[in-house]
């Protein structure tokens, strides 16, 4: 004889079986929470519906009521008294009691309507085998949980189930677990080559009452030239070469006494240019020879007198230049897969940024060598990388000058406020995502850029004579060429000990005082130890190298 309380675990079981017959779709997903038996404290059973998607429920006894806590999420609808169906209508959750005839509750069922993921699951399979990952809806939501052997992988499980989800990675939770976490280490080269040529050459004229001959000498004419170098606003240095041609140069402006006496005489009767000058007695007779007079001597003091007063000047300036400048920069840095890293090797300048009354607010701004990237490894040996990097400085040529301002101060009087000087920066920045393979190089970006200016200055018209306009014009010529080539190397990198290390510092030691004062030496010169250079064939030079 069976009893009452051995009857209820048995129906109850026998609802569990009928609850494992629902259809693969939904079914899939439910999940027990306590036993199912006909009294008021019954347990309840939790389903996950797919939304669209119906579930087959299968009494052990018949139903005579069945209610429905919101129609709007599911709806059940019975084909018999034991077997009915859940309709999974919208997102969302609610529950759902079936009662017999005399009011008992023989099943609840918690029903939550999630986004359906069965197509999303059968999808992952078989594009990305190696994911070992599962799919839960929450709502409109998405989540991806399990494990995947390397970043690569688990980014193109996300970028499927993004694209599942509409497009929105807002309802995309990434919830997998990467098995392998890879290390890439970038090694980017900048190499920058400068040159520039610039030329001067000018030819400036000046002439005082040179033209008076052709003119009538009351008109006093004189004639100058200034011709400049509009392309780099002055004269750079070289070579400036002058030259005067003058008549009547010297005139003595000293006084000529007599040698007898003290009554001058003329000074521009008197010869000599100045200083001392002197001239011994002479007599002069008539023609018979009778009568002579004796002329006395005369002696000059003093400095003479340069006079141009037809005179021309004509002044040549010539200056040519030509520079190289290269630059190498070669920042390392190291991220994990999936992660950014940033590297800066540079330093900051003030920047007034905001001036209110008598305050000033500063903010900085970076300079230097900067370094940045995020790399995703998707394959033992290849590597996504988006990277940016930059090398900028200070220059005074793209500075701003804020111009001069006037107070007035609260005794009435007015002050003068110079205006700050705000440095600039030339920057020369680039970013990129690219894929590599690891150990392998690529020219990540490049840049040829040529300046080319060319004033010229003069008379006009004269100046573009043939032959004779180039005394009165002059020509000032820059050119700059400038080729940057930056070059990105990622490596796949696991950590080793700190033997295995080697730093610029390993082996330097201070020379003596000795060796300092007696051979000028820097640093001790040892020899090497054949322990200490590091693992592996190097095919090019590595750090630098003291003398």
């Amino acid at each position: 004889m069976i009893t009452n309380k051995s009857k209820l675990i048995y129906l109850s079981s026998a609802a569990l079986a009928c609850l494992a017959l629902f259809a693969p779709a939904s079914f899939a997903n439910a999940q027990t929470t306590g036993n199912v038996a006909i009294t008021a404290q019954a347990g309840s059973q939790r389903l996950v519906l797919p939304k669209g998607k119906s579930a087959i429920i299968d009494l052990p006894v018949e139903a005579r009521d069945v209610v429905v806590a919101d129609p709007k999420v599911a709806d059940a609808v019975m084909r018999t008294s034991k077997r009915g169906f859940i309709l999974g209508n919208d997102l969302g959750e609610t529950n759902v009691y079936f009662l017999d005839a005399q009011g008992r509750q023989i099943l609840t069922l918690e029903v939550r309507v999630a986004r359906d993921t069965s197509e999303l699951d059968a999808l992952v399979q078989k594009l990305v085998p190696d994911a070992r990952v599962t799919f839960d809806g929450v709502g409109d939501s998405i989540i991806i949980s399990g494990n995947v052997p390397n970043a690569g992988i688990a980014d193109k499980v996300y970028q499927i189930s993004k694209q599942y989800a509409g497009g929105d990675e807002k309802k995309v939770v990434n919830m997998m677990n990467i098995m392998a976490s890879d290390q890439v280490m970038l090694q980017v080269r900048i190499i920058e080559m400068q040159r520039s040529v610039l030329k001067q050459l000018g030819i400036n004229l000046a002439a005082t009452n040179l033209f008076n001959k052709l003119l009538p000498d009351d008109w006093g004419l004189n004639f100058a030239t200034t011709n400049g170098f509009s392309a780099n606003g002055s004269f750079l240095g070289g070579t400036s070469l002058g030259a005067t041609w003058a008549k009547n140069l010297v005139t003595p402006s000293s006084v000529t006494y007599n040698g007898s006496g003290v009554t001058p005489f003329d000074p521009i009767a008197g010869a000599g240019a100045g200083g001392y000058n002197y001239t011994p007695p002479s007599a002069t007779c008539d023609i018979t020879g009778t009568v002579c007079t004796l002329i006395p001597s005369k002696t000059t003091y003093g400095p003479g007198t340069i006079v141009q007063d037809k005179s021309a000047n004509s002044n040549i300036q010539a200056m040519e230049r030509v520079g190289l400048a290269r630059t190498l920069a070669e920042p390392n840095l190291i991220a994990t897969t999936g992660e950014s890293s940033k590297f800066l090797a540079g330093g900051e300048f003030p920047v007034p940024t905001n001036q209110e009354g008598n305050r000033i607010s500063v903010s900085f701004k970076p300079f230097g060598v900067g370094l940045g990237f995020t790399p995703v490894v998707i394959s033992q040996d290849r590597i996504t990388l988006k990277v940016s990097t930059e090398v900028s400085e200070i220059s005074t040529t793209v500075s701003y000058r804020q111009p001069d301002s006037t107070i007035t101060n609260a005794d009435g009087t007015t002050s003068i406020v110079q205006g700050l000087s705000i440095p600039g920066v030339i920057t020369r920045r680039a970013e990129a995502t690219m894929e590599i393979p690891s150990g392998k190089s690529m020219m990540m970006a490049g840049l040829i850029q040529q300046d080319q200016r060319t004033a010229i200055e003069g008379l006009p018209g004269v100046k573009d004579l043939p032959v004779i306009g180039n005394l009165f014009r002059s020509r000032d010529f820059v050119n700059k060429e400038t080729e940057l080539v930056i070059i990105v190397t990622p490596y796949i990198v696991k950590p080793t000990t700190i033997d295995k290390l080697k730093t610029p510092g390993d082996g330097f030691s201070p020379a003596s005082d000795a060796s300092t004062l007696l051979l000028g030496r820097l640093n001790r010169i040892v020899k090497p130890s054949s322990t200490s250079a590091p693992e592996g064939t190097y095919n090019a030079p590595v750090g630098h190298v003291l003398q």
